[in-house]
């Protein structure tokens, strides 16, 4: 059984399978645990529908929610393992392009704004160098959560709404904090191009300065 299941929701789209395809590198080449990825291309279908039912079916005991413009530093999952615990989600150490505002859960940084500009290398560089993490709970996607608890609680409330016009992910959280669990950030690294998945997102002018 893997460690943790890594759960994608994937729009086919020719930018973003472009994003994709790092993504995926920095799977195979950042990961140190034994993981299982599970994706789904149906897109655009409820995101949030998507990840309930691949929560259903992954194996591992832990689940990743991640997003197909999420690159991962190496490394990434070992701090977020270490926290692991049945009544915590773990979130990490989001650094975004600036394309779009960033949150200020996030870090601000541009090491590229498209696929084909990543700066892989020297971003893995910077993190190395050793980074300030901010002294919040963290953002909500990528996170680890325990399955079975999140099954427990019926994943995310689709009552709620539909992405993205409704948090869902935000509903969630909230929730679960109230419920009494915890939510526990890591020195676990990853960066983002920020809902490069929407084709107006991908013709910004901003992204080809």
């Amino acid at each position: 059984m893997a460690d943790i299941s890594i759960l994608i929701a994937h729009k086919h789209e020719k930018a973003n399978d472009q994003a994709f395809v790092v993504a995926l590198k920095t799977i195979v080449e950042n990961t140190v645990s034994d993981y299982e990825l599970l994706v789904d291309t149906t897109t655009p279908a409820n995101v949030y529908a998507i990840y309930n039912r691949l929560a259903a079916v992954a194996t591992a005991e832990y689940i990743v929610f991640s997003n197909s413009d999420v690159f991962l530093a190496p490394g990434w999952d070992a701090p977020m393992l270490e926290a692991a615990a049945p009544d915590t989600i773990v979130t990490g150490v989001i650094v975004e392009c600036g394309a779009i505002g960033v949150a200020i859960d996030n870090v601000h940084r541009n090491f590229g704004m498209r696929p084909d500009t990543f700066r892989r290398a020297e971003f893995e560089a910077w993190v190395q160098a050793g980074v300030h993490i901010p002294p919040t709970d963290g953002w909500y996607f990528p996170s680890l959560h325990p399955r079975q608890a999140f099954l427990d609680r019926g994943g995310f409330d689709l009552t709620k709404g539909v992405f993205p016009v409704d948090p869902l992910d935000i509903i969630y959280w909230d929730t679960w904090r109230k419920s009494g669990r915890k939510v526990r950030r890591v020195p676990s690294f990853c960066y983002h191009l920020q809902f490069y998945s929407n084709k107006a997102e991908q013709k910004k002018g901003i992204r080809y300065r």
